[in-house]
């Protein structure tokens, strides 16, 4: 895996973030008639944890956190496709897994399409699936009680 940095969004990132995550999900979304929604996506931003993925000091992805009383979900995390396969998404959900570990939450949880790749990484990090909601799969992973994977 290459050098990489997690930083804090700025409101200069909200553009990059919302283009990226509107791009990776364009299939997923036609193939379900979902219309992107920017003012939800805008809503969104100003409530979740926003951390830059950087690579070389370039931003290259997002990962955006969401804390609820029980855990910490992974609300999205994308890479730009030239990223995607080299590692990073991985290196990504360990330090949400750290973060997690930081604010004392027991548990990681997202949601993942069935048909997204991404699932198999999930998987692979030890991720379950807990339900199935509107062809939606929720996923949870428990803190080792160690810390972080």
């Amino acid at each position: 895996m290459e050098p990489a940095t997690l930083r804090p969004a700025t409101p200069a990132d909200r553009a990059f973030a919302e283009r990226l995550s509107h791009d990776n999900m364009a299939a997923y979304r036609t193939s379900r008639s979902i219309v992107w929604d920017p003012a939800r996506f805008e809503a969104s931003w100003a409530s979740f944890d926003n951390r830059v993925i950087e690579s070389q000091g370039v931003a290259v992805g997002v990962l955006r956190l969401h804390a609820l009383p029980d855990a910490l979900e992974i609300r999205d995390l994308q890479l730009l496709p030239a990223y995607q396969s080299r590692g990073l998404g991985a290196w990504a959900v360990r330090q949400a897994f750290r973060r997690a570990a930081e604010l004392g939450k027991p548990e990681l949880r997202l949601r993942v399409f069935p048909e997204n790749p991404a699932r198999r990484l999930y998987e692979r990090l030890g991720f379950a699936v807990v339900a199935e909601l509107d062809g939606v799969l929720h996923m949870a992973c428990k803190l080792p009680p160690g810390g972080p994977p």
